[in-house]
């Protein structure tokens, strides 16, 4: 899974100063406009008084003026919003606490399951009898190159002749891959009529709870992606919107990078908490991958610079995936560079002075699944993937790291010079 980062302010997690700061914040000026998204043309919920108590969730990282997710405690009464960091009072104690808590806590990477587990892998003689291995190999095949509709029409011929569980469940992985959670159901609870499978199992589970969880139902249909949007939360404009700037983001970096698909890519824009409870992703993500796109939106969601940076951060994460798999700080390195996301310079100087102390990992030790990293490794291990590949095109260019992609047995050695550049 790949991630866009939102900072999460995940106070339980944080030291007892930091904690002891975050009780302290509160609405600095009279008539503080509570809003529904970050940007200044969205809708105020309230206008809140000075000192109404305020407890932080997530910050937008990379923003030159940030804007904090907040709940807002008056008389009794809970509000969820936006407000500016201008907004907001005591925000100097926090932000020191939270640096601090990060060193004190350490970098490192979660060891999770990642979002998006790789095909139920299955041998020759796995297959029952009369199952055609040239059919399931080129399925497998397809699928590993991004085009799992076509796996799935190709399966879908053997499954009508054979009731094979692990053909039924190869089919059902390329199902869910081409956005069909319907039929993947159907077919993975077929396949677990005939024989139990836990990897299956743990795939039901999860793309039941995403079908029941979804209200996207709208689609659109673009030259490289299609958009399956929430109609409630994101008016069709928007979509449309949407539509074209996922479609662009890929031609540019397909030029870029090099990478191609013939199967439109499946990008789902929902309500910000139906996309967490279908994805079961961090509260301070803002955006995932996991062979489709998902995007979480806010109701009436426009399109702003902030919305066209998460979608080409994620289309970026779709490229790649597309030309191979790839260690965890360079698709987020990647990803946020080609979306145009820029290092704040207290993070850059935060990252320094780690370095310094030597409490940066190394890059090949970023790996895993970041999605439960607590919000103050995330900001870090997101920080380093970006300053890595800033370093990385000032010293190959554009062509070489273009090369680079087409020569992934490199990637260990440049990725050692990579450390030892940075301050590792």
């Amino acid at each position: 899974m790949v991630l866009f980062l939102f900072l999460l302010l995940a106070l339980s997690s944080l030291t007892g100063n930091l904690s002891a700061a975050a009780d302290q914040l509160s609405v600095k000026q009279d008539q503080a406009h509570l809003r529904a998204g970050c940007a200044d043309d969205t809708s105020v919920l309230i206008a809140l008084p000075a000192g109404t108590a305020l407890e932080l969730r997530y910050v937008m990282a990379g923003e030159t003026s940030p804007c904090y997710k907040v709940k807002a405690r008056m008389a009794g009464r809970t509000m969820e919003g936006y407000l500016s960091a201008a907004s907001i009072d005591g925000l100097e104690t926090f932000d020191k606490g939270l640096k601090n808590a990060a060193v004190a806590n350490g970098i490192g990477a979660s060891n999770a399951n990642t979002a998006s587990p790789p095909a139920p892998a299955f041998k020759a003689k796995a297959f029952g009898r009369g199952v055609s291995q040239v059919v399931v190999a080129q399925a497998q095949e397809w699928i590993e190159q991004n085009q799992p509709a076509k796996a799935l029409e190709l399966l879908e011929t053997e499954v009508r002749k054979f009731k094979d569980p692990n053909l039924l469940a190869l089919a059902g992985y390329a199902a869910w891959r081409a956005d069909d959670t319907r039929r993947a159901l159907e077919l993975w609870d077929e396949s677990l009529k005939l024989a139990p499978n836990p990897q299956i199992e743990d795939l039901f589970k999860r793309v039941e709870r995403e079908r029941a969880n979804d209200q996207s139902g709208e689609r659109l249909y673009g030259v490289r992606v299609v958009l399956r949007y929430e109609a409630s939360v994101v008016p069709s404009d928007t979509a449309r919107q949407m539509l074209s700037v996922v479609d662009a983001t890929y031609a540019r970096v397909s030029s870029q990078l090099g990478c191609t698909t013939n199967e439109r890519i499946p990008t789902i824009v929902q309500s910000r908490d139906a996309y967490l409870k279908t994805t079961n992703a961090a509260e301070w993500s803002g955006g995932l991958y996991d062979g489709r796109i998902h995007i979480p939106a806010m109701t009436g969601q426009a399109m702003t610079a902030d919305a066209e940076r998460v979608l080409a951060h994620e289309t970026t994460h779709a490229c790649l995936s597309l030309l191979g798999h790839w260690p965890s700080w360079l698709q987020e390195g990647m990803a946020q560079k080609l979306s145009g996301e820029t290092m704040h310079p207290q993070t850059r100087a935060r990252l320094a002075a780690l370095a310094k102390e030597g409490k940066l990992p190394k890059l090949e030790n970023l790996e895993g699944d970041w999605s439960h990293l607590d919000s103050e490794h995330a900001y870090l291990a997101y920080g380093l993937a970006l300053a890595a590949v800033e370093k990385l095109y000032e010293t190959l260019d554009t062509n070489g790291v273009r090369n680079l992609l087409r020569n992934p047995e490199q990637l260990s050695t440049v990725s050692a010079n990579l450390d030892k550049q940075i301050g590792l």
